[in-house]
């Protein structure tokens, strides 16, 4: 069994802490990107209540059937 001394073992420490931490810094990084709307310009349409956006489009609800397509 090899015996590392007490720098060797806070620097280890250190180094798994820091770790850690980028790795969440960078996973909430990566959530707070996920969850922001994308804007596309002057084509962007709020979703929402069909009577005041004026968003309904004629839509067919046929799934995978061969003669939707």
């Amino acid at each position: 069994m090899v015996r590392m001394s007490k720098r060797t073992n806070r620097t280890l420490r250190a180094i798994l802490w820091v770790s850690a931490l980028m790795l969440c810094c960078f996973s909430t990084a990566k959530l707070v990107e996920a969850n922001k709307p994308k804007l596309e310009g002057a084509e962007y349409r709020p979703v929402g209540d069909p009577t005041v956006t004026g968003s309904v489009t004629r839509m067919r609800w046929c799934g995978a059937a061969s003669w939707c397509r």
